[in-house]
This record gives structure tokens, sequence and C-alpha cells, in this order.
């Protein structure tokens, strides 16, 4: 199996989705995002897998995009610089990735330890459950600098007022409290964090799979009448625009530098 920086693993039912850069917090550069649609497309094509947890190597789950390079924050191959036309066919790009894992066709979930900040926590919210360990790190700080996050879903999955409150203030917060907000699904110590997603794991893995893929496609489409999608294009088209206008913040998001999870 051709994965420099994912490695991918199999345990009766589940598949498991292991980021593995530790030395750099799981941080997304260029080999991490194209490893990361390998393993989805082998996950997906595996009909002995019918639930997938995504989770990271190290002391991290997952830090953001990579600044020293990624599809997200490198110019384009072959351009100097970044232009209206460049940025926003990058941005649909990232958009794909982000509607890939949001709409895969078997259930995902999210085992969330250490720093899980920007395009990091994006991950586990594209996930359909996610559980933390209750000392875990959420949040996006690079919004301290303003500009759109090309993630849609914090108002979704927090509602206005909580997902505001981060965005505005670029504030992180624990696991514990990101349940208690709604932005995961569970928080658990973090002794207990890899017994408790491997039971869910195996409860999922046990509901029929085209029940489960039919429940899960019913649940995405009533968020897509709600807008969801056009929600999805929206943020990517204003996060593209922040290139032009804003090239040196870092089009808000990146590696964030490292915080202490709260205990």
């Amino acid at each position: 199996m051709d994965l420099e920086t994912v490695e991918y693993k199999t345990r009766e039912k589940v598949g498991y989705i292991i980021m593995n850069r530790p030395e750099k917090r799981n941080a997304l550069n260029h080999q991490l995002l194209d490893d990361l649609d390998r393993a989805f497309d082998i996950a997906e094509a595996d009909d002995a897998v019918n639930v997938v947890v995504l989770k990271g190597n190290g002391p991290s789950f997952c830090s953001g995009y990579d600044l020293g390079g990624s599809y997200y924050t490198s110019v384009p191959r072959g351009a100097d610089h970044w232009d209206m036309k460049n940025a926003l066919l990058t941005l649909r790009g990232i958009d794909a990735r982000y509607l890939r894992i949001w709409n895969f066709p078997k259930p995902t979930i999210a085992q969330v330890h250490g720093h899980c900040l920007a395009a990091g926590c994006y991950l586990q919210m594209l996930c359909d459950i996610s559980v933390a360990a209750d000392n875990a790190l959420f949040g996006h700080p690079a919004q301290r600098w303003g500009g759109v996050s090309s993630m849609p879903l914090w108002q979704i999955l927090m509602g206005s007022k909580k997902a505001r409150y981060m965005l505005f203030t670029g504030r992180s917060i624990s696991g514990a409290e990101a349940e208690r907000w709604g932005l995961v699904s569970l928080a658990v110590a973090p002794d207990d964090l890899e017994a408790t997603v491997d039971k869910i794991a195996d409860e999922v893995a046990e509901v029929p799979p085209h029940g489960m893929q039919q429940n899960k496609e019913v649940l995405n489409t009533d968020l897509e009448m709600m807008g969801v999608t056009a929600m999805f294009r929206l943020h990517g088209q204003h996060n593209a625009l922040d290139r032009i206008v804003r090239p040196a913040v870092g089009f808000g998001e990146g590696v964030q530098k490292p915080e202490t999870p709260k205990s």
C-alpha cells in the first residue's frame, strides 16, 4: 500500500486511517492530503469495512494546514502569485476534499487527542461522530487576524453564539468544553479514548451497511436542503478572496503555534 504519511489498517469490520506526521503534529502538507485521499478510497472499496476511524499518531490529532507547503497554503504550481482564477480553483479543490469526507458513504468517527486546530478541527467536524480526550485543544487561533474560515460548519454544529465567540476571538477550548458546546459528540478521559472509540465503532459496524448508508444519505440530504453545500462554496469563494486582498496574513489558516491543552 503506497502511503507515506498515513497508516491504514483494519480490525474486524472497522477501518483505521491514521495520520502519521507526528513530528509535525500531523500538519496537512501535500503528501498527507494525497495520502488521506488514497486511504479514504481504499476504505470505501473495502467491502469488509463498515465504519472508518480517523485518528493521528504522536502528540496531536492534527495542527492544521502546513504553512511550509500544502495545496491550501502554497501558490499553485506554475504560478508565481495568487490571482482570482487560481485562488478560486484552489478552494474548489479544497472544498472537494472536505465534501469527500462529509459525503463518505460509510460512517466516520474522529478520535481526537492533543491539538485539533484550524484545518485539524475541520477534519473532525466533517466526520459523523467525534470522540475527544477531555484535555484536547480545539479552535482556530489564526482567526485573530480576521478573514473567512473555509469551513462553514461552525454555526451548524455549535449554534451562532458559540461559533461567533470562537471565530471572533480566536480562543481555543478543551475537549470537555467542545462536548458541551456541540463541537464534538463525546469527551472522555485520555486513558479511555481509544477503548471508547473502538466500542462505538464496533456498535456502528454491526448496523447493516445498506441501512446505515441510507440513513447517512438522508441525514446529509436534510442538511443539503438547509443549504450546507452552498455554504461550502460561499466560504471557499470568500477564503479565495482573502488570498488576493490579505496575502501576508496566511489566509487565516495553517499550522498554529502549539498551545497547552487544558486539563
